[in-house]
């Protein structure tokens, strides 16, 4: 669909709308995409926006309150991701990532998807100084299990609020340029699988002394992973 411009939303039951039993859409490769729009009701569980260069606003999900899992890749041109549904209790895995125009995550994303158990994002904007906030990313600490951070060489610091994430058993951190790691890091210990890659200021002395004494499986990896 190289020609498609908008998902534009249609009414319930009227000619507009999608399948009303579609469960999983995939849109990739639809270069000249600028706008993705979905406010009514719909059982949507599966949806994957990927390598659409030209999308640049997910103005609104509101609709697909039925999602269990989300997947925003590769989309260089997304600047806007707005009004996503309210308690979307469903949904387990959520991943945006390497949308390079994003300096910050959506608004309210935590109170949104409670419910999480997989969480995938970044990186960002490189112009970023940090990883964007992940104020509020408390909210997940009694479900999230499994967390990936993408970034950049310049990233320095991990955010400081993961360490409130109680159940998290996986955290994986792609490419920061982290020298050292944070002395709360060490207290995570529901953590049994930590991974850094393509962190070049990080050595294994340092990783294993820094790592939570409960985890099985701390790797320290160069290349592609």
């Amino acid at each position: 669909m190289k020609r498609l411009e908008k998902w534009i939303d249609g009414a319930p039951n009227s000619s507009k709308t999608i399948s009303p039993v579609l469960e999983r859409l995939d849109i990739y490769f639809c270069p000249k995409i600028i706008c993705l729009d979905e406010c009514h009701p719909h059982p949507l569980v599966s949806l994957d926006i990927s390598q659409c260069t030209g999308l640049v606003s997910i103005k609104s999900i509101q609709g697909l309150t039925s999602l269990e899992c989300l997947e925003i890749f590769m989309c260089p041109s997304l600047s806007d991701i707005t009004n996503l549904p309210n308690q979307c209790h469903s949904l387990k895995t959520l991943s945006i990532s390497n949308c390079d125009k994003l300096t910050s995550l959506p608004h309210g994303m935590f109170n949104c998807f409670a419910f999480l158990n997989k969480l995938t994002l970044g990186p960002f904007s490189k112009e970023l100084d940090s990883f964007p906030s992940l104020q509020g990313i408390k909210k997940l600490s009694n479900h999230l299990q499994s967390l990936e951070l993408r970034g950049w060489d310049h990233w320095e610091l991990m955010p400081e609020e993961l360490q409130h994430l109680t159940s998290l058993t996986l955290l994986c951190i792609n490419r920061f340029g982290i020298k050292e790691l944070p002395m709360w890091l060490t207290n995570m210990s529901s953590i049994r699988e930590l991974r850094f890659n393509n962190c070049k200021g990080l050595n294994k002395e340092t990783v294993r002394r820094g790592a939570p004494r409960e985890a099985t499986d701390v790797r320290l990896n160069y290349g592609r992973v």
